[in-house]
């Protein structure tokens, strides 16, 4: 996907104010909580939630203090609900790095996420955003439900397709939706905010559903040095759109003891069950499938997208979406 870099750049003193209010919100006088703070500040990852906030308010006026302040509520909420998200699937690695609960335990890690929630919410009620609350709020509560519902389905190895896209738009698009309608809403221009506030609701819905789908196969064509274990969602019982896509041509009735009983031996330790899984998307095409959907949310995107006046913060959005 799109590297936000040029964003940040272009965005300039918009970002540094965002940048700003992140670090500032997270100072602490106790050593422990500095240090955490400090080790996940120190990779911050591609800080796409916050660059959606400031293009969409860039789009709709002009940006100012709580635009910067929605920008960084986003990237809190999203980072805690990581934290969380590490101790719930006893992951290893987090953006190239030991994750904070195997560097530093997990209820460390657990407490950090409150805590960084709590903040969000405190930064937005000091940049009078109490009506952006309901947004945010809305979206913690749709995080928790797709977490859980992916734990839920990782037990039973029952998830159908229509479940997959509930757990994508529980966990993904949500925060994605709330970022760039929040931005829109941070601006004084309220008439403009209000006109395009629809448009970057369903161009955030497909941008968001592109996003974790093209996660979700990355984790099937893992990236030399990109931070991310390869096979990671696998071999925590997760089971995604390439694999679903597989069982969809194969024949998901036929073909779903044979799934279930290789992730089984999987968690056991059978390295040769993640190969027979690997070989079953490769027969059936799972990756093809998933693919299409991809393309299909990418599309739908653009086409929202394109609806808006022309500026450079359109096309940043537009190769975010994956033109």
């Amino acid at each position: 996907m799109y590297d936000t870099g040029r964003i940040r750049q272009s965005l300039d003193s918009d970002w540094k104010a965002f940048e700003e209010i992140l670090k500032t919100a997270l100072d602490s006088p106790y050593v422990l909580l500095s240090a955490l703070d400090a080790y996940v500040l120190d990779k911050p990852g591609k800080q796409l939630r916050p660059a959606l906030a400031l293009c969409t308010a860039r789009i709709c006026g002009t940006p100012g203090p709580l635009s910067h302040a929605v920008a960084a509520v986003a990237e809190m909420i999203h980072t805690a609900s990581l934290l969380h998200d590490d101790v719930a699937d006893n992951a290893e690695m987090r953006r190239g790095i030991l994750s904070v609960h195997k560097r530093f335990g997990a209820r460390e890690s657990i407490i950090l996420g409150d805590y960084w929630f709590a903040r969000a919410f405190q930064i937005l009620l000091q940049y009078e955003g109490m009506h952006l609350l309901p947004l945010y709020a809305d979206a913690i509560e749709a995080l928790s439900e797709g977490e859980m519902l992916q734990m839920e389905k990782s037990h039973t190895l029952d998830l159908t397709l229509d479940e997959y896209y509930t757990i994508c738009e529980n966990k993904t698009v949500s925060l994605f939706q709330t970022s760039m309608i929040s931005g829109a809403l941070s601006v004084p221009q309220k008439e403009t905010s209000s006109v395009y506030r629809p448009v970057f609701e369903k161009a955030a819905y497909h941008m968001g559903m592109a996003f974790q789908i093209h996660d979700d196969m990355m984790d099937y064509q893992p990236v030399v040095n990109s931070g991310k274990p390869a096979y990671q969602d696998i071999t925590e019982s997760k089971i995604t759109l390439p694999l679903l896509g597989a069982l969809a041509h194969a024949g998901d009735g036929h073909f779903r003891y044979r799934i279930v009983d290789w992730i089984r031996n999987l968690e056991k330790g059978d390295n040769t069950a993640l190969e027979r899984i690997l070989g079953f998307i490769d027969q059936y095409d799972g990756m093809g499938y998933a693919s299409r959907v991809l393309q299909h949310h990418m599309l739908q995107a653009q086409d929202q997208l394109r609806g808006l006046p022309d500026s450079q913060w359109k096309d940043y959005l537009l190769k975010i979406s994956g033109k």
